[in-house]
């Protein structure tokens, strides 16, 4: 058995199918042309995004071993959408998860004409507490630790800046490619180079976003100081992606999600930052934080954030008394070295 497929037995197993009927290990392979899981399989490969397709597909894949192979679209219906999402919560899948399967499920039910009554089963609400941001102290203190005379500390400290300066979603930087970076005289909103303090004239042009929305975030000089280093050192390889493996034999190649998160946690340690703040989540979340502290419009925090929802934009626009308090330490901070450096 390979290993999806032994992932969709276990997930078939854990949880607990509709019927006994509905017990049917799934191989992995379509039958039906004409049941729910060939069906499903189209709906996700018409996703724009490329991780909003393999995301669904996963989804459908383990909705579907949960119904059994000769599932048809007439089983997607609110009581088993209902049982699934039981499922799902006793496994102990978190809220956010739960909720992740039902959005894509309900896109499968609007593709495919089932009942509409689909759109009305949510799963528990999702917490959503203070963003888990760095502060402006803790984020300089991560950017310190890359050796910036290696090549790979080149490589990470410009990854550093694409995730926390850039706010760039893990799985946006690890597909950017050299040619996105670039220098633009003009901006189409000139307030989203007010909002990046010490912005450049370079921008950074992110194509495959979350629900294939695509937008531009202009760079700080910092940020473009890191990049222009590490393209300077990036060895040669058979791919026009930005960020690349070094691995000590055999050619270079994209570097994917999972080493971005292990650089980040690793650096992240070394900066003896805490255990929850550790993730490349983490840094998108201080790039939005501190866009807020600093009184940005909120509709330019979206933009440059890529949020497809505006709610989502106001968890960081809230006022938190100890981020205000901070902000007026860091602005205070700024205004002082501006007067040292104009004497």
């Amino acid at each position: 058995m390979s290993g999806r497929s032994d992932m969709l037995h276990v997930m078939a197993q854990e949880l607990q199918p509709v019927s006994r009927a509905l017990t049917t290990t799934v191989a992995g392979e379509i039958v039906d042309p004409a049941g729910l899981a060939a069906r499903a399989a189209e709906v996700a490969a018409r996703q724009r995004s490329p991780e909003t397709r393999r995301t669904y597909a996963a989804v459908y894949r383990t909705f579907c071993a949960f119904l059994g192979p000769d599932a048809a679209a007439e089983d997607l219906t609110p009581a088993t959408v209902r049982a699934y999402r039981d499922a799902l919560e006793r496994a102990g899948r978190s809220p956010a998860t739960v909720a992740k399967h039902l959005s894509a499920l309900r896109g499968l039910a609007s593709a495919v004409g089932a009942h509409a009554d689909v759109r009305t089963v949510r799963s528990a609400s999702v917490a959503r507490g203070e963003p888990r941001a760095l502060s402006h102290d803790e984020f300089a203190r991560l950017l310190r630790m890359p050796d910036r005379r290696t090549r790979q500390g080149k490589r990470d400290l410009a990854l550093l800046h694409l995730l926390g300066s850039v706010g760039l979603r893990r799985s946006e930087a690890a597909k950017l490619l050299i040619s996105d970076v670039d220098e633009r005289r003009r901006a189409g909103d000139p307030r989203l180079r007010q909002a990046i303090r010490s912005s450049a004239a370079w921008w950074v042009a992110v194509r495959y976003a979350k629900r294939g929305r695509s937008r531009a975030v202009p760079l700080d000089e910092d940020a473009l100081e890191a990049i222009i280093a590490w393209v300077k050192s990036r060895p040669p390889a058979p791919t026009e992606h930005l960020l690349l493996s070094l691995p000590r034999g055999g050619p270079p190649g994209p570097l994917s999600t999972r080493d971005i998160a292990r650089i980040v946690a690793r650096h992240a340690a070394a900066a003896d930052l805490p255990d929850d703040r550790r993730s490349p989540h983490v840094l998108r979340h201080t790039f939005c934080t501190h866009l807020a502290d600093a009184g940005t419009d909120t509709a330019v925090i979206r933009e440059l954030a890529g949020h497809a929802d505006i709610r989502t934009t106001t968890v960081y626009t809230a006022v938190n008394p100890a981020r205000l308090e901070e902000a007026v330490t860091e602005r205070h901070r700024q205004r002082n070295g501006a007067r040292r450096a104009a004497r």
